[in-house]
């Protein structure tokens, strides 16, 4: 086992969790869906963590050729999918039963899309530290994007800004992971 695999076990952990909370807040919607009220906002949210923690994974096999890693770099490569954890225990209320998601999300969700910015940040910055890379990279640019959203939904609660930034969000990161990392290579 590399160095590098070794590390990835504890992020697959985590990222694994992550998308068992979103497995899980799904399933207990379904199981409540007579008294559940659903919000298609917070549906798409939802989609976008899930998204995301798979693509948070998926874009960390592009560091397997690095041939050491401090207790720093293994810190900025745990925040984002640790931060995505947390965004996806959050997103559902709890109980889920008799909840109102509209309200739920307007209401409380605040923290979520500043731990996504926190996310984003990190993310956008993890090439620097590892690589001594540039932040300013096109595969950043979506990155970059979505700080901006992030900070705007976690500042407003106007409905038109959520439904149009979220969707959107949703095809950036599509383009992302199209553009830049669409395949996995073994080297």
């Amino acid at each position: 086992m590399s160095l590098f695999e070794f590390l990835m076990v504890f992020v697959s952990i985590i990222v694994g969790l992550g998308v068992t909370e979103i497995l899980t807040g799904v399933a207990k919607q379904i199981r409540h869906r007579d008294t559940v009220t659903g919000y298609w906002v917070h549906g798409a949210g939802v989609l976008l963590i899930f998204i995301a923690l798979i693509q948070n994974w998926w874009e960390l096999w592009s560091r397997r050729d690095l041939p050491e890693w401090t207790f720093l770099r293994l810190v900025l490569m745990l925040i984002p999918p640790a931060s995505l954890y947390l965004v996806a225990h959050l997103i559902f209320p709890e109980p889920i039963a008799g909840s109102n998601l509209r309200q739920y999300y307007y209401e409380r969700l605040r923290p979520v899309w500043l731990l996504a910015l926190l996310t984003a940040a990190t993310s956008s910055t993890f090439g620097f530290f590892t690589k001594g890379e540039s932040p300013v990279t096109g595969d950043n640019l979506s990155t970059a994007i979505m700080s901006v959203g992030f900070n705007a939904l976690a500042s407003s609660r106007n409905s038109l800004l959520h439904s149009l930034v979220i969707p959107g969000f949703l095809v950036v990161l599509l383009w992302d992971i199209i553009r830049w990392h669409p395949v996995f290579t073994v080297s």
